[in-house]
C-alpha cells in the first residue's frame, strides 16, 4: 500500500489489547475499550497466561474476540493482534493502559483524517497521577516543552498507539528478537522508508498503570544492549550503523556501570554478535532520502549530555 495524500480513511476501528499472567488488568484493560462511544472490534491477545486470563475473557466478555496463542510470543503477538483485527485503524494497546474518555478513539481518528499519510499516531502517556509520564517518553523531543504539542516522531509506541493496518502489515511489523525495548524504533526504520509518517499527538491520552516503584532489572541493561546493535544492522547504512552504536553503546555503558549492571552489558553485546547473522539477514538498510527525513525529524532533539541527565535525573535505564 503506497502511502497518498489522497488516502481515504474507514471509520471501522479495533483495539487489540496484549495480556501475559495478568489477569486482573485486562479486565480493566476491556472495561476501559468498552467505554468508548465509537463502535469498536475489541480483541484480547493473550501470549499463553496460566492464571484463567483466557477463561475469564470467555466467561465475561463474550463480545470480545479472544486471540489465545499457544506460546508466549512477547512483542510479536501484536503482529498476531493486527493481522486478526477486522478495523482499518487498529490501536495496539498493553493490559495496564487505559484509555483516559469515552472519544479517545474519535479523536484518534481525526488525527488520522488530518494527517492522511500517517501510519501511526502515538498516544500521550500520563501515569496513575495524571502528570505526562516522562519514563515512558521516546520522542526526539524535550517533553517539558513538547508535551502538550502535535510533531512528527521517529518512534512507535508499541502499547499505546494506534496504526493503519495495512501499513503495518505491509511494514513486516514488529521483529520478534527484540523483545523489551527497541521494537517500535525497529518499525519506524521500516515505515519511515515506505513513506509513511508518524506522529505524536497529545489529543489522546492514557493512563499507564505501573508501579511507580519498579525499577529496571538487569534484563533492562541487557536487551537494550543487545538490541541497539541489532537494530543498527538492520536498518542503517554501514557507516551510519557503526557511529549509532556506537553513540548507544557509550549511553548503555555508562547506565550499566553506574547501576552496578556491567555483567549484563557485556552479555548484551556478546549475544548481539551472535545474532548479527540474523540481524544482517534481514536487513533493509533506509535510503538517503529517509535518512534526510529524520534529521529534519530529530533537529531538535536534546543532545547527548542532555539525555544523559535526564536518565541520571529520572532513573530510566
Amino acid at each position: 500500500m503506497d502511502p497518498t495524500p489522497g488516502a481515504q480513511l474507514s471509520p471501522s476501528v479495533s483495539i487489540a489489547i496484549l495480556n501475559y499472567q495478568r489477569r486482573d488488568a485486562l479486565r480493566e484493560a476491556l472495561e476501559s475499550a468498552r467505554s468508548q462511544r465509537y463502535p469498536v472490534e475489541i480483541l484480547a491477545v493473550d501470549n499463553a497466561s496460566t492464571d484463567g486470563s483466557a477463561e475469564m475473557v470467555r466467561d465475561e466478555f463474550p463480545d470480545v474476540c479472544l486471540v489465545a496463542l499457544d506460546e508466549n510470543m512477547a512483542a510479536a503477538a501484536r503482529n498476531v493482534g493486527v493481522a486478526n483485527a477486522k478495523g482499518d485503524v487498529v490501536f495496539t494497546l498493553d493490559n495496564d493502559v487505559r484509555f483516559s474518555t469515552p472519544d479517545d478513539v474519535a479523536r484518534a481518528l481525526e488525527v488520522f483524517q488530518h494527517h492522511p499519510r500517517a501510519a501511526i499516531v502515538n498516544f500521550m502517556i500520563v501515569g496513575p497521577d495524571g502528570a505526562l509520564s516522562r519514563r515512558d517518553w521516546c520522542h526526539p523531543r524535550d517533553p517539558e516543552a513538547w508535551g502538550e504539542r502535535e510533531f512528527a516522531t521517529d518512534y512507535v509506541l508499541e502499547g499505546a498507539s494506534a496504526c493503519r493496518r495495512d501499513a503495518f502489515l505491509a511494514s513486516g511489523g514488529y521483529w520478534p528478537p527484540l523483545f523489551i525495548g527497541h521494537e517500535g524504533w525497529d518499525l519506524s526504520y521500516r515505515l519511515l522508508d515506505a513513506g509513511w509518517e508518524l506522529l505524536y499527538s497529545p489529543a489522546v491520552r492514557v493512563r499507564h498503570m505501573v508501579d511507580a516503584s519498579v525499577r529496571p532489572s538487569s534484563r533492562i541493561y541487557y536487551t537494550f544492549t543487545r538490541n541497539t546493535i541489532w537494530v543498527a544492522l538492520r536498518n542503517l547504512p554501514p557507516a551510519v550503523a557503526a557511529y549509532s552504536i556506537a553513540k548507544d553503546l557509550a549511553l548503555m555503558g555508562f547506565a550499566s556501570a553506574r547501576a552496578g549492571e556491567l555483567a549484563a552489558y557485556r552479555r548484551g553485546i556478546v549475544d548481539a554478535l551472535r545474532g548479527a547473522r540474523a540481524a544482517l539477514a534481514t536487513r533493509r538498510a533506509i535510503g538517503p532520502t529517509t535518512r534526510q527525513r529524520l534529521r529534519a525529524i530529530r533537529r531538535l532533539r536534546p543532545g547527548f549530555i542532555a539525555r544523559v541527565r535526564r536518565h541520571l535525573r529520572e532513573n530510566l535505564i
